[in-house]
Formats: structure tokens, C-alpha cells, sequence
């Protein structure tokens, strides 16, 4: 790749990231037993640790962590970013769980978060992909929100049970968002990357709790709601499964080498 298409390649530099890791990790049982599923071991080291080497390789400068459960634990390891290049801030529930959604409003009212745009990124997923691409077809869709989807295999249903989106392809907007009610139109999963103006949740009425799937489903009513369809698969922390799987591809270290293909 010539050195001025390097320098133009989109990034996430000047968008907060905020990644919602206050849950309990029932799931995974034992594993997340005395630590919470973001200091989980993989291939030697916690997890966040992975997520936020990932964000420093995609551009991200800014990271707004939003805890619950055993958060002194991840902030002790973290602390505020430097051993890994970016500023990371906190956000705590408080007595009551907020729900993904609320958690994300707290935040953004109590901290000092001046960007009209924001991403979210979940705290138990490693998504190995470019990601400035998707924050520039947010920026260039004109809708209030964006989702990350990747299609389930048509052909192996039975690994991907919860298919949760109906995206359009030729409009590119999400039509409908539920993660209760499958329907035979959905073949896409919410990947785990979306982005939002703040106004969203800004405006949104005080509630105790509310997650992060009630404002997709208001932007889908309103029509407001685009999708960016990826090729690659994520790997998670929901069940002890699929923690195996997410320690034989990090642990091993068989990552995609994004930049350096790029190179070559």
C-alpha cells in the first residue's frame, strides 16, 4: 500500500470508546468466579488487556471503561492507560446496576466527554477487525446510529442460534433489532462495535436501567439505525465455550495480521 493511502486509512482517533464491563459472568461459572470476565486469563494476560492493545492498533486515544462487579480489580491492573498508550477513564454503576444503556448515559454526564460522536464496544468481545472504516460509513450515513453485523453461516445455523438483525443491504440500514424474538428475515448477529451521536442518549428520559438494545430498537422505529456488514467472526467470554475458543485464537497468538498484510 503506497504511504499516502496509509496515512489516509480511517481510524478511531478523536472518538471515545466506551466498553461496558460490569457483568457478572454467571455463564462461565468457576472462571469468573474470583475475577470479572475482563481480568480473565488468555494466552498469559487479562483479557481487557487484549481488547485495549486491539483499540491502540485501530487508532482509539480515548477509552471510558464502565464498571459494576469487582471493578477494583480491572482498574488496579489499568489503571489510567499509559502501560498501553491510550487514556483510559472509569465509570462505576454505583448500588444498582444501570444496564449497558444506562451505564453508557451515566458516563457520558458525569465525565468530561466532548465528542458529539461515540463508540461502544463491548467488555467480552475481541473484534479483530478494521474499525476506522466503520466509524467512516457512520460519519458519512447521516443517521443517529450505527451497527457492526456479520451474516450467520447459512449453511451451519446450528452454531449461531441467536441471530438478532435484519439488515438491508441495498438501503444499509438495520430493519429490525431484537435479541428475544428471532424471526426467519434475520441472518445477522449485532457484531459488537456500534457508534451513536451522544444527542441519543443525551435526550434519552431518566430511567433506573435500560440496555444498550432498547436504543437500537428506537432507532430502527425511526428509521434511524445504519448497518456495516464485516466478514469476520467475534470471539467472546459468554460461556465456557466459547472462552476456549477465544484462548485458541489469542493464546496462540493467530491473529490477523491487518498491517502487516498490508505491507507485504
Amino acid at each position: 500500500m503506497p504511504d499516502n493511502e496509509k496515512q489516509s486509512a480511517p481510524t478511531l482517533a478523536g472518538v471515545p470508546v466506551l466498553i461496558p464491563a460490569g457483568g457478572l459472568g454467571t455463564r462461565l461459572g468457576d472462571f469468573a468466579k474470583e475475577v470479572p470476565k475482563s481480568m480473565i486469563d488468555i494466552g498469559g494476560k487479562p483479557f481487557i488487556a487484549h481488547q485495549l492493545n486491539l483499540l491502540k492498533r485501530e487508532g482509539a486515544s480515548d477509552v471510558v471503561l464502565l464498571l459494576g462487579h469487582m471493578s477494583d480489580k480491572i482498574q488496579e491492573f489499568v489503571g489510567n492507560g499509559e502501560s498501553f498508550g491510550i487514556n483510559v477513564r472509569y465509570s462505576w454503576d454505583g448500588d444498582k446496576p444501570l444496564g449497558t444503556g444506562g451505564a453508557v448515559k451515566a458516563a457520558l454526564k458525569n465525565l468530561e466527554v466532548a465528542s458529539d460522536e461515540i463508540a461502544i464496544m463491548y467488555g467480552d468481545t475481541y473484534l479483530d477487525i478494521p474499525m476506522g472504516p466503520a466509524l467512516a460509513q457512520f460519519k458519512h450515513c447521516g443517521r443517529k446510529g450505527l451497527m457492526t453485523v456479520w451474516e450467520a453461516n447459512p449453511y451451519n445455523l446450528s452454531q449461531w442460534k441467536e441471530r438478532n438483525t435484519q439488515f438491508n443491504r441495498s438501503t444499509g440500514l438495520i430493519e429490525k433489532y431484537d435479541k428475544k424474538k428471532a424471526t426467519e428475515a434475520m441472518h445477522h448477529f449485532d457484531f459488537g462495535l456500534s457508534f451513536f451521536n451522544r444527542s441519543v442518549f443525551d435526550k434519552r428520559k431518566k430511567e433506573s436501567a435500560f440496555d444498550i438494545g432498547d436504543i437500537f430498537q428506537a432507532l430502527v422505529k425511526e428509521n434511524q439505525l445504519a448497518g456495516y456488514e464485516v466478514d469476520r467472526r467475534f470471539y467472546d467470554l459468554n460461556t465456557p465455550e466459547c472462552l476456549i475458543e477465544t484462548r485458541a485464537y489469542l493464546g496462540q497468538n493467530q491473529l490477523w495480521q491487518l498491517h502487516s498484510e498490508s505491507e507485504e
